[in-house]
């Protein structure tokens, strides 16, 4: 089982922002027992970017985790502005091994072609049963499929999830699978994933409460409770 640290994601505040902060969370949380690690790098007023400058400075800032590295490429980091997103990856000059792309948004597709011509995993976003029957019907190389239902209510967010799986599942796709939950279900949504084989990710981006309910004091607190309860 992979288990990968989620450091902040579009988080206003309590989330690690710059690179320095980034990478010193990337470190604790793999001490911990993370063995993957995702992040939205912030530029220096704090805004999700995907300009080159703060890509290279917050990779090199998280390469001495020593665990692969992920960062996102959703589409709201660009205002909704597909070209935006394909300009500015286009110029990465120093990449991660992965990034998630979400089927749901314009234009993944074509920064797929863009991800590959730099050599970059993708870890494709799947939020419902129908964006995993569009993967599978576009042939695209991935490296982790994300089962990501959005619903904070847990029931809710299983049946999504095991919706994802069915599709999957009946296409005989074996391409590794993370199951994450947001919010209110996301330790449910692991805790049905876990005993069926599947990887799994914790952190700020995704929830601030550890299972009793207290508030996560950082990340790596998060992988701590994942690593106890899981194993």
């Amino acid at each position: 089982m992979v288990l990968q640290a989620c450091l902040n994601g579009d988080r206003e505040s309590g989330v690690p922002r710059s690179a320095e902060e980034l990478g010193a969370e990337a470190v604790a949380c793999v001490a911990a027992g993370a063995a993957s690690i995702h992040a939205h790098p912030r530029d220096p007023d704090g805004h999700e970017t995907l300009e080159p400058d703060h890509i290279l400075e917050a990779v090199r800032a998280l390469r001495p985790c020593g665990v692969e590295i992920s960062l996102s490429t959703g589409l709201w980091i660009t205002a909704g502005d597909v070209e935006a997103r394909l300009r500015a990856v286009s110029s990465w000059t120093e990449v991660p091994d992965l990034v998630s792309l979400n089927l749901s948004e314009e234009g993944w597709r074509e920064l797929a072609d863009v991800l590959a011509g730099h050599g970059i995993g993708i870890e494709a976003g799947v939020w419902t049963a129908a964006d995993a029957e569009h993967l599978l019907s576009t042939g695209v190389g991935v490296r982790r499929i994300l089962v990501e239902p959005r619903s904070e209510n847990a029931h809710e967010a299983i049946a999504v999830a095991d919706e994802i799986d069915a599709v999957l599942d009946a296409a005989g796709n074996e391409v590794p699978r993370l199951h994450h939950g947001v919010g209110a279900a996301t330790w449910a949504v692991m805790d049905a994933a876990v005993p069926r084989g599947h990887d799994i990710r914790i952190g700020l981006e995704d929830v601030t409460t550890l299972p009793d309910g207290r508030r996560a004091p950082d990340n790596a607190a998060l992988v701590v409770e994942a690593v106890l309860r899981y194993g």
